[in-house]
């Protein structure tokens, strides 16, 4: 079965950087698991209704596991 790791994408300092939103070798079984805790994160880092404050984004991306 796919697996999807929520990435969070940031610019700090002028620099990307990203990481697994949930944690090392974090990953969720469905889709929609995922988009769900992509919208909690956005509202945890200041954004709203899953819109993400400039400079911070975060993409659900399909594993092969």
């Amino acid at each position: 079965m796919a697996k999807w790791m929520l990435i969070y994408v940031m610019i700090a300092n002028g620099e990307p950087m990203a990481v697994n939103a949930m944690g090392p070798r974090q990953t969720f079984d469905w889709m929609y698991e995922c988009f769900t805790a992509r919208d909690k994160l956005s509202d945890n880092v200041g954004g709203v209704n899953g819109y993400f404050p400039k400079g911070k984004q975060a993409v659900c991306i399909q594993l092969d596991q």
